[in-house]
């Protein structure tokens, strides 16, 4: 699986619903994904335990790296620093900070 897009997420899954928490890097905003049903595969009845497990586990990495993109379209990276942050954290005042996290733009 792929490293989560900002350094604080959330695996907010269960056996029949999967979704991922991403928070923003400067002040920890949450960005929840959208949930995705468990389809077992597209198999009405799985009867043994270790495959149920299986298919749950691929169908989990598919939509933690389904939200991981997702969230690309949620949060800015700082070119100077590397960190990914949400619009609130985000200077625009300057015209050579432009798309700086906060944080930087103040240094």
């Amino acid at each position: 699986m792929s490293a989560p897009l900002t350094n604080k997420s959330t695996d907010r899954s269960n056996l029949a619903v999967f979704s991922f928490s991403f928070y923003c890097d400067i002040c920890g905003k949450e960005w929840v994904s959208p949930p995705v049903s468990f389809d077992a595969g597209g198999f009405s009845a799985v009867e043994h335990k270790e495959t149920y497990q299986m298919i749950w586990e691929q169908e989990h990495k598919a939509a933690f790296e389904h939200a991981n993109l997702e969230a690309h379209w949620h949060f800015n990276n700082c070119p100077k620093c590397g960190k990914w942050f949400c619009d609130n954290c985000c200077d625009m005042k300057g015209k050579d900070d432009n798309g700086l996290c906060v944080e930087c733009a103040k240094k």
